[in-house]
């Protein structure tokens, strides 16, 4: 008998992964322990083994497809056997000829997305993968207008491509169509239904200065440019992140001046005995444990916002920015505000390595209170970092910069460093945001309050 592929739920917090590569073909033979394709999600992206032998008999979802947890991507089992909802599938496929079957099978597939979409009523619940049906809401489609070729009709992502890209109506005269209320069955056009077509049915008149402006907004291409390309998950929701905290979190960014002279030497003392005992002690370690401190003090920046309910964290999770490829993503030491120095530079490595390795866990992403962004190996003086959502504020890091500076009426040279605190003001006003910021700089430049 046949077993189902399922989309794996990798972490609590996951509710839907994109294939990102099939390692296997229909028709390959598999065993228990095989990589069988790579999922990726908005933060990471892990290989799934197969969990018994056989032959890949179906593929349900191609590469670039987003799908829900839990969903039948695929089927394996004896060669030849037939799979629920399809024929049986080959007992072997040379590579040569793996796209035959799929285009032979495209009549059929299109004759029962036609049949499903022909029996569907208007408003109907229409099977749709999560990101299918976002598109569809992106572009102002009626689900139930589209054919669906997944499984039992499901609408995927190239369904709603195709629909959008169809010889019958514009994208734009479709999306119109929905924002009006036009039913573009009723038009009786002859040939390519166009804005124009449905302005009219609307009573309405095309505006010219708009259609100009849609014009101008297209991207020019020069004769040398690469084609634009999808960019991978991690970028699409760092994207939506940055964009989502862009639009709900009134920023403002306070910079400080920090002598660091007592951080260097408090590293200085600490660095040999912990190597010693197999820890790494960085700059960024020091500045978290600080920072927990800190925030211990300031309960509501240590906090999130939504529905005009403020939620007070009981610990500090605190995150910092890891480059990752062409990305970030922030994993999180929880509870930092209750662990030693020792255990939060131990912690921290260890998830910077998982990270860079794409092993990180789920969990070890989620949860976060408070993030540091540290652009100082890089020679940055000043910059504003975005919040990091939920959380109401971030820090950023800036390079030590030998600076002359006043001592005692002496002009003497001291390693200065910028800090730049980014805040949401909705919570976090100007003078909290300050006195944290000075709290910082105080406990940098006396690391022995730690000890109080």
């Amino acid at each position: 008998m046949a077993t189902e592929v399922l989309m794996p739920k990798m972490g609590l917090t996951m509710t839907e992964g994109t294939i990102e590569e099939w390692k296997k073909k229909e028709g390959d033979a598999v065993k228990v322990g095989d990589v069988l394709f790579s999922v990726a999600t908005d933060k990471l992206t892990n290989d799934v083994e197969c969990d018994t032998d056989g032959t890949l008999l179906k593929i349900l979802f191609g590469e670039g497809e987003t799908v829900a947890c839990k969903t039948v991507i695929a089927w394996i089992g004896a060669a030849g056997e037939a799979v629920p909802g399809a024929a049986a599938a080959p007992a072997s496929a040379p590579a040569a000829a793996s796209a035959a079957p799929a285009a032979a099978a495209a009549p059929a597939a299109a004759a029962i997305a036609a049949s499903a979409t022909a029996n569907r009523a208007p408003g109907e619940f229409v099977l749709a993968t999560p990101f299918a049906r976002k598109l569809a809401k992106d572009k102002g489609y009626d689900l139930t207008l589209i054919p669906g070729t997944g499984p039992k009709g499901t609408v995927v992502a190239k369904d709603v491509e195709s629909f959008v890209a169809g010889p019958k109506t514009s994208p734009m005269a479709a999306k119109l169509a929905a924002e009006l209320g036009v039913d573009l069955g009723s038009l009786d056009i002859n040939g390519r239904v166009m804005k124009a077509d449905v302005l009219a049915a609307a009573g309405k008149t095309v505006a010219a200065p708009a259609a100009e402006a849609a014009v101008a907004a297209a991207p020019v291409l020069g004769s040398n440019d690469e084609k634009p390309k999808k960019v991978n998950p991690l970028r699409r929701s760092i994207a939506a992140n940055m964009s989502n905290s862009w639009h709900t979190s009134p920023r403002v960014t306070y910079t400080h001046p920090v002598d660091v002279t007592a951080m260097k030497e408090l590293r200085s003392k600490l660095k040999d005995g912990l190597k010693e005992q197999g820890i790494k002690l960085t700059y960024n370690h020091i500045l978290m444990k600080v920072v927990a401190k800190a925030l211990t003090e300031f309960p509501d920046i240590n906090s999130s916002f939504a529905d005009n309910m403020l939620t007070h964290h009981t610990h500090v999770n605190m995150g910092l920015a890891v480059a990752k490829g062409d990305g970030l993503i922030v994993p999180n030491v929880k509870s930092a505000d209750t662990k030693s120095l020792a255990e939060i530079a131990k912690e921290t490595e260890d998830l910077i390595a998982a990270t860079r390795d794409g092993k990180i866990a789920m969990e070890d992403m989620t949860g976060g209170t408070f993030t540091i962004s540290s652009l100082g190996p890089y020679g940055i003086t000043n910059f504003s970092p975005i919040i990091n959502q939920p959380e109401l504020a971030i820090l950023g890091v800036c390079d030590m910069v030998d600076t002359p500076v006043v001592r005692n009426g002496e002009i003497v040279i001291r390693p200065m460093m910028n800090l730049c605190l980014t805040a949401d003001h909705r919570v976090v006003d100007g003078v909290m945001a300050s006195k944290f910021l000075k709290r910082i700089c105080d406990l940098l430049e006396n690391p022995y309050m730690l000890l109080v």
